[in-house]
């Protein structure tokens, strides 16, 4: 009788064990789906396609042919450089013709380190892209796409 109960005791340990870890995981499977599906529905909303649904490599493409998604960790003069979700840094050309735009059409002088940026434009040879369009997220996207530290 007393092994029967230690036996029971030590089964339902390891099934809440099982639980606690199978919950912690569908979690982050949940979260990351949900961060990618506002990104995915902020961008096709404003005309720019990820690639494929769940796509999670920071690039995009739209009718400017290709783009970027992410952090600003930099801006010198006309290149800014965007951090992607996988902590990849991609340099972006910025020319007179690019559109900065957050509610309002911006400026150069709008782009802060740290905001996070959906850009659309060319991609060259070496993954650097030259700007059609920046586009500043709202706040509310950026803690979303759970790439803001």
């Amino acid at each position: 009788m007393k092994t029967t109960l230690i036996i029971t005791i030590i089964v339902a340990v390891i099934v809440a064990v099982g639980a606690g870890v199978g919950g912690f995981f569908g979690g982050k499977a949940y979260e990351s789906n949900h961060a990618n599906s506002v990104r995915n529905n902020f961008l096709r909303a404003r005309g720019i396609e990820a690639n494929g649904a769940n796509s999670t490599n920071g690039q995009t493409r739209g009718a400017f042919g290709g783009g970027t998604f992410g952090q600003i960790k930099s801006l010198n003069g006309n290149t800014l450089v965007v951090t992607t979700a996988q902590n990849t840094d991609v340099t972006v050309t910025l020319s007179n013709t690019t559109r900065i735009e957050k509610t309002s059409t911006g400026t150069t002088a709008d782009l802060q380190t740290g905001e996070q940026v959906t850009v659309a434009g060319q991609r060259d040879s070496n993954g650097n892209v030259t700007a059609v369009q920046v586009t500043i997220l709202p706040a509310s996207t950026q803690s979303a796409s759970g790439t803001t530290p």
